[in-house]
């Protein structure tokens, strides 16, 4: 019975570890399709292809510390970005 229970701790061990891996691999892939999306976005609008207004927006929605990111920068400084409150 002993063997049992250690088996079922290694197995439990063994699947936790594999949960925190796949949770993992999901956030890194969730943060660089943010990244990515994020850059064609700006690269977008410093062409011309998306206007200005949309990153405007998008920015104006933001917290006001991820909004302080944008202030100053090419794109969202000819527009007045500010942070929201």
């Amino acid at each position: 019975m002993a063997k049992l229970g250690q088996r079922k701790a290694r197995l439990e061990a063994s699947l936790a570890a594999a949960t925190t891996t796949l949770r993992d691999a999901e956030r890194r892939a969730d943060s660089r399709r943010k990244i990515v999306a994020g850059a064609a976005l700006l690269s977008a609008v410093r062409e011309g292809a998306v206007p200005a207004e949309v990153l405007v927006t998008l920015v104006a929605r933001m917290s006001a510390r991820d909004a302080e990111l944008f202030v100053g920068s090419t794109s969202a400084a000819q527009h007045d970005v500010e942070p929201s409150q």
